[in-house]
């Protein structure tokens, strides 16, 4: 740990931390009127495709490629988006960062524009003493070390390869905390995973995790994804609660005060259990990690990345963010094809906006409709479906009360307003009457002007 250096102040912000009010009126203003903001001022970047290791649960090697960015493309992009206002970046993969050939050239080249690097993912196997170094001197807010095992035989089990990468791993993560010394920056969480195999070792992951001297150690699930590529009997569920919960009692009595532990699982009954255990052992009152606004509320909660974000895979690829770059989903462009202002403004991310913009105007009354959206999904507007929208903003009492107040106002005023809010009850009588009009295709009105007049019925 970093003396007494708050940890909010350390950890990474999905970029939010580094942009002032005035970016934040800018995206306010743009979901009022449907228009683009200038650029993306936090962007997700998978320089590379490529990767040293082949994690038996890692979603992205349905997609994977064996391309990369090349530094001199890479150069260009970081250019023009600094120019349109990018301010943070999150390295992550696609592939580990780490593996491109031009890492540290690409560091450099983030640093002299003044990008900082909110985020680095990394199995750290790569994680040479001059990474560490240019990390350090950037001052990137946070580096996620991907561990996930407590001994060799697992690790290779895990990530599938030699089991001796692990004792290499491991002395990266300290050669890494060595080299940021007395700095807060960045800040170092050491990950482990559970599944059906390993969870057994929780409470020797927790002092191997303490051995390392990180600032975090987050404990997670291994999750299921598409394409059911491995066993889901490795997946651990709600009724091994009771076979985890002597575990969770055992480390978190370890970790009371060092208050290291980073515990928040898609189990609803385990985080309540977790909270049940540090009330009874008397742990001291914490901050949440990821607090909320009293002006927040859940109605106003909708994503609005396509205003603020983009996601750039190692082939240059585009997507809203990096939980949709899934096999099945159309990317939104490529980064590498003509310049990115042209796709940011291009009818693809249009439409991300005008779906967007429709469910944060409908509130709680949003849904999806898969006959109407083609960029967002399911989970983009069903609530709890995704922790990421609003997860790491929700804390942004002045921006959620004047979101709160551009909501409610467009609301009020339906020529302000997409078709969005009260669709069901407006969207036939509107869209008969438009029925004949040339509506430009491509458009939720057009196309649902279109289907009327084949007629269909405008679904509810």
């Amino acid at each position: 740990m970093c003396g007494n250096v708050r940890l909010d102040l350390m950890r990474d912000s999905h970029g939010w931390a580094e942009i002032d009010e005035a970016r934040k009126r800018e995206i306010l203003e743009a979901i009022r009127s449907g228009k683009a903001t200038r650029g993306p001022a936090h962007a997700e970047i998978d320089i590379t495709d490529r990767c040293n290791v082949a994690c038996y649960f890692c979603n992205q090697q349905d997609v994977r490629t064996k391309q990369q960015i090349s530094y001199e493309h890479l150069v260009r992009l970081i250019d023009e988006l600094a120019e349109n206002g990018l301010k943070s970046v999150r390295l992550s993969g696609g592939g580990d960062p780490l593996a491109h050939r031009d890492f540290g050239r690409v560091l450099d080249h983030l640093h002299e524009r003044g990008i900082v690097v909110d985020n680095l993912t990394t199995n750290a196997a790569l994680l040479t003493p001059e990474i560490a170094r240019r990390l350090t001197e950037y001052r990137a807010r946070e580096v996620v070390v991907s561990l996930n095992a407590v001994e060799p035989a697992d690790y290779a089990r895990m990530m599938q390869v030699v089991p001796a990468v692990f004792d290499r791993v491991l002395a990266n993560i300290r050669g890494l905390v060595a080299a940021r010394g007395a700095s807060p920056f960045p800040a170092v969480v050491v990950q482990f995973l559970l599944d059906r195999q390993n969870f057994r070792q929780l409470v020797r992951m927790y002092e191997l995790g303490r051995s390392l001297s990180p600032d975090r150690i987050a404990v997670n699930l291994v999750l299921n994804i598409p394409g059911q590529r491995f066993d889901p009997s490795l997946l651990l569920r709600l009724e091994d609660g009771d076979q985890l919960r002597p575990l969770f009692e055992d480390i978190l009595r370890r970790d009371r005060e060092a208050a290291l532990l980073q515990m928040y699982f898609p189990i609803h009954e385990w985080n309540a259990m977790i909270a049940a255990i540090k009330s009874d052992q008397d742990h001291p009152a914490e901050s949440p990690l990821f607090p909320t606004a009293s002006s927040f509320q859940e109605k106003n909660g909708q994503c609005f990345f396509g205003w603020y974000t983009a996601t750039i895979r190692g082939n240059g690829d585009l997507y809203p963010c990096c939980l949709l770059m899934l096999p099945d989903y159309a990317p939104l462009g490529n980064a590498l094809n003509g310049r990115f202002v042209d796709h940011w403004n291009g009818p693809a991310f249009g439409r991300l906006r005008e779906e967007q913009r429709e469910a944060l105007i409908a509130g709680d009354g949003a849904g999806f409709d898969p006959e109407r959206h083609r960029v967002i999904r399911r989970q983009c507007v069903e609530p709890g479906a995704c922790w990421l929208k609003n997860i790491y903003f929700r804390g942004d009492e002045k921006f959620y009360g004047e979101l709160g107040r551009t909501l409610e106002d467009l609301r009020r005023h339906p020529g302000l307003k997409t078709r969005a809010w009260n669709w069901k009850e407006r969207a036939g009588l509107s869209l008969k009457r438009n029925a004949r009009r040339s509506l430009p295709a491509g458009t939720l009105l057009g196309d649902l002007a279109r289907r009327l007049q084949r007629g269909l019925r405008v679904k509810a």
